[in-house]
């Protein structure tokens, strides 16, 4: 059998082998058909027994090969009829452990340090994407190798703190462990280590020439130079020699995290006044540290743009720190640029369209393509021309003594050149920190129960701890969107779990099975959890309603809740089953967030507040304050009573008001024996059916001002029509004595209008009569009748000679301005009263009627 530096050594030779061993096995299987195995071991019982220990063999096999990939708690296969039952978990299984196999051979074809790769890398492929108006190119290639499989230092993606990589400072002014406290009892590997140049950049001097106004130093071409590929510790050492002598240098990283769960630079630019550089950091990983003795030199001023992320990359990666720095980001900031990204700045000084398509690139691919290259240059090649333009406008704006605007550029370059890199530390309870799920969770809003919520906390973790494992990113393990399907849908077989993913990421693939496993585990654990939680009995407010009919609470329970006293709590609510099945909301007795906010009102008991609602207000009962007064009270009774007697009329009352026709005797009503205060109903609301006004015939309601306007209006046209019939009369008769003549003639006599004094006389006597008692008026005719009501048709009221004033002044208008009665009504004309111009008049008379040209009548002249 081959051992592992067998196929090491001759890893196709072992592969050609393997493949030729799977073909001899499944010839040999196909050799006899299935149905007749049972006729041939009925011939030979030797073939039987071979047969009987082959099939034990491959079941002992299938069963390992279940408990390696599954776990001691899958159930292993009996027998032959089982294992036909269970075929699809065996599928499984066996798709698991290929992928599995497929990852080993890939490591395999990467490039060794000696030797090439077993598989060459395939030709880079441009892909064309769109997203947000922006066309990228994905420059990709199949069979790259891993590149931190060859990184000198193993990569690190626990939750300890980060223990720096820098073991020499150069350029001290301090010692490297300045600020650490070596008496702590903790290991120095789990302490978060100070920035080994804070004292350093916080106690900067600046030189001299940054402050000085010269003029900027042109760029060389860039079609017509060419940047110097770095990828050995001779040329790297070459380039730091060239770089300790210059006063500028410009900076720029690129770096791939999609592959990798922490990231890791790919490559490092560097422009100096006459030179590009481009350094494969892949290669010099081990040996970048010596570039901390130009990049921490206070001399050299370090130009990068937007060097948030570079600063920590270069800790990280290679234990490099930047010392003088200068972000032409800040710069553009506190110059109030419209825009700040490096193409806007390169556009701006430049002229130059930089090509931001190759941002997403996969920046591992070796050897990079021309575009690439290009790239990457063109980020570093323009930049100290940029810097130059920059601190020249800077000292322009600034004060000319203190310089104030680009030591602000400096102040906050030099912050960002303080940042510490820090490990991401997973918090599976809480859900904290950048990528925790709490934060996932409230960004993606989506409603899970609480089975679906514990099982999306349980994919969570399994993916984090994947990407740390296998150093890859959460996105290339499980895409957000495929681990909010597997919470909502729930899968418990493998199958289930890859039917989820579309496509189907190669670590799921991978560990399907672990990952059904997982779910199954998590939904038994919360139901077990939510099984053994004991019930717990809360008291929630209860929202009394009212009868629309009556006017009082309605249903029983209410009612019951609104006798009972005070004190009396209202019925409990479970929390178990029963209350999900009436419709009741749920409130979880294991959630200190329901815990902390019901507590005190869960204890405390639930009062009807109808009677305090009702005994606030004097319309509806007594009011039980001890300030109001007797007479107060009793007020208020008589005004809920007339409020129940509008309001509630019973069909035997007696009606409150009778027509009017001449003369209308009130008999007093006796009197009713006051009802005991229990048999009171008092009713406060009626329902809309029965608050219809309903005409009635024995009820008559009118305004004290409306019924005089009305009679005085009735009194007018009594007049006008006796004053016609009496003219009308005298005509007759007039007629009449003309014709016929004689002695016997009648004299027509012609009532005379009363003037407004005779009617006030004898409104006054009239009023006068009636206001005496009958016992009292000697002669009365109506002596027998007892007492005589008060007539209000001849009351007289102040305001009755005012009212009657300006009825008589509006009538006397009306007949001045009324036409003769013999002449028809003149039809309505709008204009007779409009008065013509004098202009408009003289116009109209001097008016042509003759045709002029262009006219529509199409008439001309003719000569």
């Amino acid at each position: 059998m081959a051992t592992t530096k067998d196929i090491i050594a001759d890893f196709e030779a072992w592969q050609t082998k393997l493949f030729q061993t799977l073909v001899k096995a499944t010839k040999a299987a196909n050799a006899i058909p299935a149905g007749d195995v049972s006729f041939y071991k009925t011939l030979d019982r030797d073939f039987a027994n071979n047969m009987k220990e082959a099939s034990a063999s491959t079941l002992d096999m299938c069963n390992g090969i279940l408990r390696q990939a599954g776990g001691q708690s899958v159930e292993e296969l009996k027998d032959g009829d089982d294992m036909k039952d269970r075929f699809d978990i065996v599928v499984d299984v066996v798709d698991n452990m290929l992928e599995k196999v497929d990852v080993v051979m890939d490591e395999m074809k990467a490039p060794r340090k000696k030797g090439g790769a077993a598989i060459a890398q395939s030709a880079p492929v441009v892909a064309l994407a769109k997203s947000n108006k922006l066309e990228y190119k994905l420059i990709h290639a199949q069979n790259i190798a891993r590149p931190q499989l060859r990184f000198p230092d193993p990569v690190d993606n626990s939750s300890t703190p980060f223990v720096r990589k820098i073991t020499y400072k150069p350029n001290a002014k301090v010692d490297l462990n300045y600020g650490m406290d070596l008496n702590s009892d903790t290991p120095s590997e789990l302490i978060e280590q100070p920035h080994p140049y804070e004292y350093e950049i916080k106690h900067l001097e600046y030189p001299e020439h940054m402050f000085e106004q010269r003029p900027e130093q042109l760029y060389h071409p860039f079609d017509t130079t060419s940047a110097i590929w770095v990828e050995t510790e001779e040329e790297l050492k070459e380039m730091c020699k060239s770089l300790e002598v210059q006063r500028e240098i410009a900076i720029d990283l690129e770096h791939h995290d999609y592959r990798s769960f922490q990231g890791f630079v790919c490559l490092m630019q560097i422009s100096t006044r006459d030179q590009d550089y481009i350094i494969d950091t892949l290669e010099l990983r081990g040996s970048l540290h010596l570039l901390n003795q130009a990049f921490t030199d206070p001399k050299i001023v370090k130009i990068f743009h937007g060097a948030d992320h570079d600063i920590i990359w270069l800790q990280r990666d290679f234990g490099i720190y930047i010392v003088n720095l200068f972000d032409t980001y800040h710069a553009s900031k506190l110059l109030e640029f419209g825009a700040h990204s490096l193409a806007h700045l390169l556009k701006l000084y430049a002229d130059y369209d930089a090509d931001k398509r190759y941002q997403l690139a996969d920046w591992r691919i070796r050897p990079l393509p021309k575009e690439m290259l290009n790239y990457a240059r063109s980020d570093t090649h323009f930049l100290l021309y940029v810097y130059d333009r920059m601190r020249n406008a800077l000292l322009d704006k600034s004060n000319p003594i203190t310089h104030n605007l680009l030591h602000a550029t400096l102040q906050r370059s030099a912050e960002t050149s303080l940042k510490r890199h820090t490990k991401e530390i997973y918090d599976a309870e809480g859900g904290d920190g950048p990528g925790g799920w709490r934060n996932l969770y409230s960004k993606w809003n989506r409603a899970l129960n609480g089975q679906q919520f514990a099982v999306f906390k349980a994919v969570h973790a399994w993916r984090d701890q994947m990407a740390r494992e296998e150093d890859e990113s959460i996105r290339y393990v499980l895409p957000n969107h495929m681990m909010f399907t597997l919470a909502e849908k729930m899968p418990e077989e493998s199958a289930a779990v890859l039917a989820c993913c579309n496509p189907v990421p190669p670590p799921v693939r991978m560990h399907a099975t672990d990952l059904a496993l997982l779910i199954a585990q998590t939904k038994s654990r919360v139901t077990s959890l939510a099984a053994s939680q004991k019930v717990v009995e809360i008291q929630v407010p209860v929202h009394v309603r009212f009868d629309p009919k009556t006017g009082l609470q309605g249903t029983d329970e209410a009612k019951s809740s609104t006798d009972a006293p005070a004190s009396t709590s209202a019925p409990a609510v479970k929390t178990a089953t029963s209350s999900s099945q009436s419709g009741k909301s749920l409130i979880a007795s294991s959630s200190s967030m329901f815990q902390s906010a019901m507590g005190p009102i869960a204890n405390r008991p639930v009062v009807d507040p109808t009677p305090f609602m009702a005994k606030r207000s004097g319309m509806f009962g007594d009011m039980t304050t001890s300030k109001a007064s007797k007479e107060a009270q009793e007020a208020e009774e008589r005004a809920s009573r007339i409020m129940y007697e509008l309001s509630v009329q019973r069909e035997s009352a007696a009606p409150v008001f009778k027509e009017i026709d001449s003369v209308v005797q009130v008999q007093p009503e006796p009197e009713k024996e006051a009802a005991p205060a229990a048999e009171e109903e008092e009713v406060v609301f009626v329902p809309q059916e029965e608050r219809a006004t309903k005409k009635r015939t024995d009820v008559l309601l009118l305004n004290t001002m409306s019924k005089k306007r009305s009679r005085a209006l009735d009194e007018d046209r009594t007049e006008l029509r006796q004053e016609e019939q009496e003219a009308e009369g005298e005509t007759a008769s007039g007629a009449s004595s003309a014709v016929e003549g004689g002695e016997n003639d009648d004299v027509v006599e012609i009532k005379k209008k009363k003037s407004k004094k005779e009617k006030k006389e004898k409104a006054a006597a009239s009023s006068s009569l009636s206001a005496t008692p009958a016992s009292s008026a000697p002669g009365t005719d109506n002596e027998e009748d007892g007492f005589q009501p008060f007539d209000y048709s001849t009351a007289q009221s102040v305001v009755d000679g005012t009212i009657d004033d300006a009825i008589n002044k509006k009538r006397k208008k009306q007949r001045k301005q009324a036409p003769a009665a013999s002449a028809p009504p003149a039809p309505f004309d709008p204009y007779n009263k409009l008065e013509e111009k004098k202009e408009l008049q003289r116009k109209d008379a001097t008016f042509s009627r003759a045709p002029k040209s262009g006219s529509r009548s199409m008439s001309y002249a003719r000569k």
